[in-house]
């Protein structure tokens, strides 16, 4: 009776899993408000267009985290198979480093930003390979507190070197925080273990897969100052500046779910992380939705229109679960994962050039190619088969 009483009397206690995952999904979380702050701060300069600048930076930011995607996505899925170590390639890290600072100044004038900025983000284009090997391997091997560290210091290099450099150098000073975030990623990932092999040739498929959904993410940021006019795409900077951080946020779950694909057997296994993401998005965009008369104290523009707002978080949250899906059709070897987001990008770009659509119908074109994509996605993953798993790692609590 009494070891009966003691027994009821305890309090229930979540795995370490769990608790690992939640860890990681709040210092992935971290990274995104981290950025949402130093916007916030540029957003007081009060110079024109310096918002939507800075967007762009942002967006060629996560474009170019193409290849740190495709390296974390291949690490996590070799490391959950049961691959031991995860080697950086670095001869073609440092080849596409050199081409991207050298294309810098065409970039920067195409989507209006200073050339500066854009240079800056080759570096920091390096760094982030770097953390993007070792957090892949802890991902792979569930060791979520390691993956974790590095994404929170992230976080916090950024946020501190980001309100200071963006309020004084603007676009420039943001992308300088960038860097330093992931130099400061890089260093603290070490603890996440020596970077198994990632050949070039093996990154082809995710990092078509991550490059294109980035620029499927990111076409309306760059579309925006053309097809809108400077001020005009200053305000759609409003509305989708936090619609771009519920992606962000969401975007973690992509990097979970790979372990889980790579031993899902059953259609309900596979579902479950992408229905786990939708509802996770809608219960954000609930919350900013009640949270935008707010916006204008952070931003210090005017409050963006509740449609624009529902349409480009809705269409965000899809982009996170196509994200879930790509992970787990890559992990599990699906052939082109990426085709439907490359359709859907194709049809995005020819759309808005051809109608040249104000801000609620771009942002509509963005949500429907998100749907598009994500539908054929899904119904390609589903007709896949578990990989071998050679020598399944013990999870790490």
């Amino acid at each position: 009776m009494t070891a009966q009483a003691g027994s009821m009397g305890d309090v229930p206690r979540a795995s370490p899993a769990l608790r690992g995952r939640f860890t990681f999904l709040g210092s992935s979380l971290s990274v995104g408000v981290a950025a949402f702050i130093m916007l916030a701060a540029l957003a007081h300069t009060g110079s024109d267009g310096e918002l939507a600048a800075a967007a762009a930076v942002i967006g060629l930011s996560f474009v170019l985290a193409v290849v740190p995607g495709a390296i974390q996505l291949r690490a996590a899925a070799q490391s959950a198979a049961g691959a031991m170590q995860v080697q950086l390639p670095a001869r073609f890290v440092a080849l596409s480093a050199v081409g991207f600072a050298a294309l810098s100044p065409a970039l920067a004038k195409a989507v209006h930003a200073p050339t500066l900025a854009v240079v800056l983000l080759a570096p920091g284009y390096g760094a982030a390979c770097v953390a993007a090997a070792q957090r892949g391997r802890a991902i792979g091997r569930d060791d979520h507190h390691a993956a974790s560290v590095s994404m929170a210091v992230e976080a916090g290099a950024r946020l501190a070197a980001g309100v200071a450099l963006g309020r004084w150098l603007g676009a420039t000073g943001l992308s300088a925080a960038l860097l330093l975030g992931s130099l400061a990623a890089a260093v603290a990932g070490r603890s996440a273990g020596r970077p198994v092999p990632v050949a070039a040739a093996a990154m082809l498929s995710p990092a078509l897969s991550v490059g294109l959904l980035m620029l499927l993410v990111n076409l309306d940021a760059f579309a925006a100052p053309r097809l809108l006019g400077a001020a005009a795409a200053d305000a759609y900077a409003v509305a989708e500046l936090p619609a771009r951080g519920v992606f962000f946020a969401l975007f973690a779950v992509s990097w979970l779910a790979v372990p889980t694909a790579v031993r899902a057997t059953t259609t309900r296994a596979l579902l479950t992380p992408l229905a786990g993401v939708a509802g996770l998005g809608a219960a954000a965009g609930l919350t900013l939705l009640l949270v935008r008369p707010l916006l204008p104290l952070a931003l210090g523009d005017p409050a963006p229109a509740a449609g624009l707002l529902a349409t480009l978080v809705a269409a965000m949250t899809v982009a996170a679960t196509l994200a879930t899906a790509l992970a787990m059709a890559v992990a599990r070897g699906m052939r082109a994962p990426w085709a439907p987001t490359l359709l859907a990008t194709t049809g995005l770009a020819a759309a808005a050039a051809a109608l040249e659509p104000a801000a609620e119908g771009l942002a509509g074109l963005v949500l429907i190619a998100a749907v598009a994509a994500l539908l054929a996605t899904a119904g390609g993953l589903l007709r896949t088969t578990p990989p071998a798993v050679a020598h399944p790692l013990p999870a790490l609590r």
